[in-house]
């Protein structure tokens, strides 16, 4: 992997839309934050230097696939989740590349049989992080967010620091988490 860059990864997108606010507010079309998060994907991944991320999709119909860059979007079948199709890609097609293929899954169903395979597995929060602070505003040219639109403000107060994986820990603690909990 360059710089620490996979070669490909597999992504479960209603787990990030779920993790991930900014593309998908409370209320919100689903339809747009799709949209959104396919491109800041597409940007992303074309930044990274990443060969291939085949994004995955819970379906209500049949199976679909459409190509968009290097990314490729998968819409599960009726029945099959996207959790479902994530392993299998890992057990099939990507199993000989695992050593260089992320898997982007807050979800534990997901993630230990991926571990268990050999693949590098990121939660939703950590995958977003790191591939948002490669891009920074030196890949946008400093100008507004591509997915909000807006800029930074410079004259913001710091934000306090929490380290990353008290983050996510807690981030995955959460989505864990049972409703009565």
């Amino acid at each position: 992997m360059r710089d620490g860059a996979p070669a490909a990864v597999l992504i479960d997108g209603y787990n990030i839309l779920h993790a991930i606010p900014r593309f998908a507010p409370r209320g919100s079309d689903l339809t747009l934050a799709r949209e959104r998060f396919e491109a800041w994907l597409v940007a992303a991944a074309g930044h990274r230097g990443v060969g291939e991320c085949v994004l995955v999709w819970d379906g209500r119909g049949g199976s679909r696939k459409r190509s968009s860059g290097r990314v490729l979007v998968v819409y599960t079948a009726a029945g099959v989740t996207a959790d479902e199709r994530i392993l299998d890609l890992c057990r099939g097609r990507f199993a000989a590349r695992a050593a260089t293929t992320w898997v982007v899954s807050s979800d534990r169903d997901v993630q230990g049989p991926a571990r268990a395979l050999g693949f590098e597995v990121l939660g939703a929060m950590a995958f977003y992080r790191r591939w948002s602070a490669v891009r920074g505003a030196a890949a946008t040219g400093g100008g507004p967010d591509p997915v909000t639109g807006g800029d930074e403000d410079p004259g913001a107060k710091p934000r306090p620091s929490v380290p990353r994986k008290e983050v996510d820990e807690l981030l995955d603690a959460f989505l864990d988490a049972e409703p009565d909990d």
